[in-house]
């Protein structure tokens, strides 16, 4: 069996140096590799938020804003989905003799940690886990262990065995990447497992489904998303 440690020292690194400003000054080979070369090249003396798609940007501007805030031998860290891709950053503020001498960006591709192997017939990777965030470090978790997921904001709650965690991956994201069939978007705020459903309710003109567990709610299922969920409970 290969061990959690044996994964993590051959994740894919890459590494982006920022100035006190922000803007990329120079990048490995590993992060051209996670970010394509020309994205990299062109943001040379651009700040790091131009390489990063529009939806990602706001939780870049909220690292910037953690790192800036720690003293310098401390590091700020988030999730971010990319297409196919799922990225840990860390970032670290720099020091030398006389002030900040800016950032050093580090990003870990665990995409292969959290997902299937690519299928042919499939438009892309479907994911096996989800990175949470639990006491202060980052965790992965099964998604058949997972009983729904609430979108907060941009980012979404993930309830297993009663407790909910941090994810930073947007709902929207998570059920692109999720067997449509298993985790059923509800509504607009809610996917579950429909393993973990126990039973179909109706009140007035609302239907309502209960999931198991200590985690038990009755979620509420929007008119748009019904016809599907009755077709797959053969209701």
């Amino acid at each position: 069996m290969v061990g959690p440690q044996y994964l993590l020292n051959h994740l894919p690194i890459g590494i982006v140096m920022l100035d006190s400003d922000y803007r990329v000054v120079s990048y490995s080979e590993s992060a051209q590799a996670i970010f394509g070369e020309g994205n990299l090249r062109k943001s040379l003396g651009q700040q790091i938020q131009s390489i990063h798609p529009e939806h990602s940007r706001d939780k870049v501007e909220w690292l910037i804003e953690q790192a800036r805030r720690e003293e310098s031998s401390a590091y700020a860290s988030m999730l971010i989905n990319v297409p196919d891709t799922v990225l840990q950053l860390r970032l670290v503020q720099l020091a030398n003799a006389d002030s900040n001498a800016g950032y050093c960006l580090i990003l870990y591709d665990i995409t292969d940690l959290t997902s299937h192997p690519a299928d042919p017939s499939s438009p892309g990777r479907t994911l096996a886990k989800i990175p949470i965030s639990t006491r202060g470090r980052t965790a992965l978790v099964a998604i058949d262990q997972i009983t729904l997921l609430r979108a907060n904001g941009h980012y979404t709650d993930v309830c297993v065995n009663g407790t909910h965690y941090f994810c930073g991956i947007p709902l929207s994201q998570l059920e692109a990447r999720l067997n449509p069939d298993e985790y059923v978007r509800v509504h607009r705020s809610f996917i579950v497992n429909l393993a973990h459903a126990e039973g179909i309710d109706r009140h007035h003109d609302q239907f309502l489904i209960t999931m198991n567990g200590t985690c038990a709610h009755q979620i509420p299922v929007s008119r748009a998303h019904a016809g599907k969920l009755r077709h797959l409970l053969g209701l």
